[in-house]
């Protein structure tokens, strides 16, 4: 799992659109899901097999400064268990419910490509 989401070359086989850049503490990884809307990442953390903590520098909105955490802990059945999550969001931002289904999404892109590897 943590190689599906540290890897740029196993990125680029699950995320919609373009995945560029790198994924190394300090460096940024950029997605452009669509033609139009780019989205920067600051990678802050790598930390194999458990977390990669990113921080958003590009993006539409409010969205840069947002930090981006993904949690891996194994589950006693050999599951692994990905928790996201996406910044400090207002209630109220208009962009809130999208951005929660597009991630649950991105989850569910993720989920198939480990299984099927």
């Amino acid at each position: 799992m943590y190689a599906a989401l540290a890897d740029i070359e196993q990125q680029r086989k699950w995320h919609e659109g373009t995945m560029e850049g790198d994924i190394a503490p300090g460096k940024t990884l950029t997605w452009t899901p669509k033609p139009g809307l780019t989205f920067g990442w600051r990678v802050d953390e790598l930390n194999p097999n458990a977390s990669i903590v990113r921080t958003a520098v590009e993006g539409p909105g409010n969205t840069v400064g947002k930090k981006l955490t993904m949690t891996l802990t194994d589950l006693p059945d050999g599951r692994t268990e990905v928790a996201l999550t996406d910044g400090e969001w207002a209630a109220d931002d208009p962009h809130l419910a999208y951005c929660n289904t597009y991630w649950g999404g991105v989850l569910n892109r993720l989920k198939s490509f480990v299984e099927k590897s």
